[in-house]
């Protein structure tokens, strides 16, 4: 088991390292060609709305349904991947179709600061990338069977080729043989060629009409998703807020603030978030076929997600000015505006053991049925987000926004814990495991000390970082050491005996 679950997530991580790392490109060559300016508000617009519609839209629901219900039915899985790709393929084709007609309706409300002629000109290429939508839908279903069938090297290859792709239309742009219409032609191609590599790995048959006897998507999934896909999109709703706010404190507002929440989302994605990608369907399958597997996945899933957060979270606040003059101390960025982006991430990281948390949290919920619950508590963070922003609870400006982003998480995790409730599980064994704490305590107190002293080095910023993720990867290992099953393993595979 333990094997089984150190090797996807390797093969999951490498590919999720690609694609956040093409990811630390992109957003380098749009502040590089753009800087803080209202072009670059455009731009980050046109790169966020068709993933925050199929957030908003999907929310996570698609994995959360499927994955269980592949799990429970091996036999029809593929019937029912065909029959889920052809329905929402419909169904988010007439969505976009909707969205296409009242797009300038759509933009009003996602940046509120823009006049009225900065509004028409983003309307020009948000049009062209929302039908991306649909594309993002069917790589959602094919992404959710490979992972039920523990296939994760292609699918986390995805990002990177949507990114590289990207990359190439920026490039295009920065030497100025393309314009912003030109970079949107080829976020729809990122998008084509993301869902095309994952149907070639898939090899699906084609039979109209076998495919869909019988029909599979009964009520309870239906309600499923609708609670699922809600739950998700309220998280998702949170930056959507935060740029909204941003842009009522003037141009560039939003790119400074998205630039910063983008350096947050790195870590969480690459070295927190990816283990529930890898748990999620052990954690489905074990709930119907074994508790006491599915305990011991939920008590070292959220040891380890605590643990690679926190180490994260250290690291980075720590090396947070080399970490944004690296990205963005470049082009057409100010020593001022990455000195802001610094501080932003300073405190934007706090948000990463809270969100690590939650997100692991959340998919245990969903692998025992429970959909309704995240929703509902989802629901009561964002009401809290948006109310200490119209009250200025937090105060004003960016910073406020941040500060609001880690309160709205950290009160969304607390209600996560409180209603969670595993039979024959003592919430106590999994924080205060000797293991967990003692190799927690020696693993902080070196990284701190050991940030602290690379800091002070006079070195290239990226042999910094790189010596501050070499850290990192040593007190995770400091940490399983502590654990009797992981010494066993190591000692096995080492050739030691005793």
């Amino acid at each position: 088991m333990l094997r089984a679950i150190l090797l996807s997530s390797i093969v999951l991580n490498i590919g999720l390292l690609l694609g956040r790392f093409s990811g630390f490109i992109r957003e380098a060559l749009v502040a590089a060609s753009f800087g803080a300016t209202f072009e670059a508000d455009i731009v980050v617009l046109m790169l966020t709305v068709p993933d925050l519609m199929v957030s908003l839209l999907m929310g996570g629901a698609m994995g959360a349904i499927l994955i269980p219900a592949f799990s429970q039915n091996p036999e029809i899985a593929r019937k029912l991947l065909y029959q889920s790709a052809m329905i929402f393929l419909l169904l988010f084709c007439i969505v976009t179709a909707g969205i296409y007609w009242q797009v300038q309706a759509l933009v009003t409300l996602l940046v509120p600061g823009f006049d009225s002629d900065q509004i028409e000109e983003a309307v020009n290429v948000v049009r062209i990338v929302l039908w991306l939508i649909p594309l993002t839908v069917l790589a959602g279903t094919t992404t959710a069977y490979l992972h039920y069938q523990n296939r994760f090297i292609t699918p986390s290859l995805g990002t990177l080729i949507v990114n590289c792709t990207i990359i190439v239309g920026l490039y295009l742009v920065f030497i100025e043989q393309g314009s912003i219409e030109t970079l949107a032609a080829f976020v729809l191609m990122g998008g084509f060629l993301r869902f095309a590599s994952q149907v070639i790995v898939i090899r699906p048959g084609y039979s109209p009409v076998k495919s869909f006897r019988p029909f599979l998507l009964r009520q309870p999934m239906i309600v499923q998703y609708g609670q699922a896909m809600l739950s998700g999109s309220l998280l998702f709703m949170f930056p959507v807020v935060a740029r909204a706010f941003a842009s009522l404190e003037g141009p560039g507002n939003v790119a400074i603030l998205n630039y910063s929440v983008r350096l947050v989302e790195f870590p969480l994605a690459v070295g927190v978030s990816f283990l529930t990608v890898v748990l999620f369907p052990k954690l489905s399958e074990s709930f119907n076929s074994n508790q006491r597997q599915h305990r011991q996945y939920i008590k070292y899933g959220i040891q380890a997600t605590l643990a690679l957060s926190l180490l994260a979270t250290i690291t980075l606040i720590l090396l947070v000015d080399e970490y944004s003059l690296f990205v963005f101390g470049y082009g057409e960025m100010s020593k001022t505006n990455v000195e802001n982006i610094a501080m932003l991430i300073s405190v934007g990281l706090l948000v990463l053991p809270l969100q690590g948390l939650s997100v692991y949290i959340t998919a245990i919920f969903y692998s025992r049925a429970n959909t309704r619950t995240p929703m509902l508590i989802n629901g009561f963070g964002l009401l809290f987000f948006v109310g200490a922003l119209n009250l200025g609870l937090f105060g004003s400006g960016l910073l406020a926004i941040m500060w609001g982003l880690v309160a709205g998480f950290a009160i969304i995790c607390a209600l996560q814990l409180i209603t969670l409730k595993i039979e024959n599980l003592n919430w106590a064994s999994i924080y205060w495991d000797k293991p967990f704490l003692l190799g927690g305590i020696c693993a902080i107190g070196f990284s701190i000390l050991f940030n602290q002293w690379i800091v002070g080095l006079q070195l290239f910023l990226w042999l910094k970082l790189l010596m501050g993720l070499g850290g990192a990867l040593f007190c995770l290992l400091v940490i399983a050491l502590f654990y009797p099953e992981i010494r066993a393993v190591l000692k096995s595979r080492l050739g030691i005996i005793g």
